[in-house]
């Protein structure tokens, strides 16, 4: 396999974790809602750490989407040249 064909498959990989990545923030974050659907931590510290981690999810998910699709598209593109 040439360099291009094994950064395609990771880019492609990747697509599953990051939906996986999104799906985990969405869900922990009604997880702590409550009946007025606000959201509600036990102490400032986990609030702090889930803002932290959560964002860091998020951030990184889309920059792996990104990367993802430019990796596919530069493929497609030196695939038909």
């Amino acid at each position: 396999m040439e360099d291009a064909e094994i950064a395609l498959m990771f880019s492609l990989l990747m697509i599953p974790v990051i939906v996986w990545l999104q799906v985990w923030v969405k869900n922990r974050r009604e997880n702590r809602r409550n009946e007025l659907g606000d959201e509600e931590f036990e102490t400032t510290g986990r609030a702090f750490f889930s803002i932290i981690v959560e964002g860091t999810a998020v951030v990184g998910g889309l920059i792996m989407i990104i990367v993802s699709s430019g990796v596919v598209v530069k493929y497609i593109i030196n695939f038909y040249t």
